[in-house]
């Protein structure tokens, strides 16, 4: 019997899915609920900056794209494939977490090899951080590795495994003037390339540059927002 709520969402065969469709996503941790009905619709190799105050639910609306989350209520699909399909939608979508995600214990080069292989995929991972300035960190472990660094080197790792859509939680946070060109030129390359961004951040005029729609998080539910505005 076929979902009649999926039934409404983009046909994943067509030749332009979109990369992200949800409808009447409710989320609840506990006795708190974190998203309320959301319903969005974000095309395929667009850009999203997605804004909000601390604590209005930006990195659980993230972490619920990746499949770290499911829906209370609701339905969803990622690039055509069920939201719940969580190793499908895993295969698509890389999620770049605001404390960089990466292994303590390994070095620089080491985990991006580690995410290479876990993708099956090959890279060259000293380009990728000759890339971002850490050639000479290469060999350190990540836990010796400073705040500004650590981003580097995740910034690096969703560069080099360039899947369809890439979400980042505050890429710009931590870093200092050229870290933040560095970052609007890795992520505007990873446009170029038809990758599908949802940036989380702070700083709506950095943001805007790679990915100029907008969305508000506010109590729970999704807006538009014109930059004109901010």
């Amino acid at each position: 019997m076929s979902n009649p709520a999926l039934s409404t969402i983009h046909d994943p065969r067509s030749a332009l899915p979109h990369a992200v469709q949800l409808r009447g996503v409710w989320l609840r941790l506990g006795r708190e609920v974190i998203l309320r009905g959301l319903d969005l619709d974000i095309p395929a190799g667009s850009g999203v900056t997605l804004l909000g105050e601390n604590g209005a639910g930006k990195t659980t609306l993230l972490r619920l794209i990746s499949s770290g989350l499911k829906p209370t209520r609701g339905e969803g699909r990622v690039l055509g494939f069920d939201l719940r399909d969580g190793r499908a939608v895993r295969d698509c979508v890389h999620l770049m977490p605001v404390d960089a995600g990466l292994y303590p214990d390994l070095t620089g080069e080491e985990n991006l090899n580690f995410a290479l292989q876990m993708h099956s995929l090959k890279g060259d991972a000293a380009s990728a951080l000759r890339r971002v300035g850490l050639e000479r960190a290469a060999a350190r472990r990540v836990r010796f590795l400073s705040a500004g660094m650590r981003k580097r080197l995740a910034l690096a790792r969703a560069h080099l495994l360039a899947r369809p859509i890439t979400l980042v939680d505050e890429p710009f946070a931590n870093l200092d003037d050229a870290g933040r060109q560095l970052t609007l030129d890795l992520l505007g390359e990873l446009s170029g390339r038809g990758v599908t961004l949802l940036i989380a951040a702070h700083e709506p005029q950095l943001a805007r540059q790679v990915a100029p729609r907008a969305l508000r998080l506010a109590s729970g539910v999704l807006s538009e927002v014109d930059y004109g505005g901010q």
